[in-house]
């Protein structure tokens, strides 16, 4: 299932582009966790760009490189708190690092058509299976005929099979295996925070692309959901064949006006 991301989304912190930042590079794992680790919560864009630019908290050798990740890095993840994707990204890897892989990967889902697009072949693949880059070549042609040369082609495919492994949905280097990976609470809620977003509701979201995103039981995806609600994140009940879902606690007033068509 393919997922189609409106213009409307952008305010969340969604991208509507039909390119993403894996046309250059993964969803740098490394550099993100270094920025979320480095700065605090209440970091502005202003502070992301002077970190990595001026500061040169990534490390990289010359002001070309700096700048390059730094475009990246705001085409991956927007470095802007004000939408809520990115502000609920801190939030939740600041409680629980261990789960930014999987919720840095859900950020770019929601921001790169490629990433979104080749999904549908990873969901595919029984665990242990192998994932040749040529599979994923043929796979983003499929998706996007005629649009990337041989040689983009070959890039782009290493980068978002970059990207599955290091959220864990492939393992290996040279050869890539199907794996599955293990999400705790907060790379469940994240994700489930994507498909709320873009109007999913109840057991339509529990069962969505963005669920088998994180897990492949939905029992975990409502395990957490129930675990978040106690610990007032969200609004969960489920009772009597019917289950409600609430990010509100999650959303400034102006992100619910814009949610519910009110702006």
């Amino acid at each position: 299932m393919n997922i189609t991301i409106p213009l409307s989304a952008e305010f969340f912190g969604f991208s509507a582009n039909q390119t993403g930042g894996h046309m250059a590079r993964s969803m740098m794992h490394v550099e993100i966790t270094t920025l979320i680790t480095a700065l605090p919560l209440n970091a502005t864009p202003a502070d992301f760009k002077s970190a990595i630019l001026t500061d040169n908290i990534l490390g990289k050798p010359t002001f070309t490189s700096r700048d390059k990740s730094y475009r990246h890095l705001v085409e991956l993840y927007g470095l802007d708190p004000a939408p809520v994707l990115f502000r609920t990204l801190r939030k939740l890897a600041a409680e629980d690092l261990v789960s930014l892989p999987l919720i840095a990967m859900t950020s770019t889902f929601c921001r790169d058509a490629q990433l979104r697009h080749s999904f549908s072949l990873i969901e595919q693949l029984k665990p242990g299976e192998i994932l040749r880059r040529e599979r994923m070549e043929n796979h983003l042609e499929v998706g996007f005929p005629g649009r990337f040369s041989a040689a983009m082609k070959k890039s782009l495919a290493q980068n978002v099979n970059t990207t599955w492994t290091e959220s864990g949905h492939l393992a290996g280097r040279a050869i890539k295996t199907r794996t599955l990976p293990k999400p705790r609470m907060a790379a469940s809620i994240y994700a489930m925070l994507g498909g709320y977003l873009l109007g999913m509701r109840g057991e339509i979201l529990v069962g969505s692309v963005f669920a088998k995103l994180v897990a492949a039981d939905p029992s975990v995806i409502i395990a957490h959901l129930s675990t978040a609600s106690a610990r007032g994140l969200l609004r969960f009940r489920h009772a009597g064949g019917v289950m409600e879902i609430d990010f509100s606690p999650l959303l400034t007033p102006r992100e619910l006006e814009h949610l519910h068509g009110t702006h």
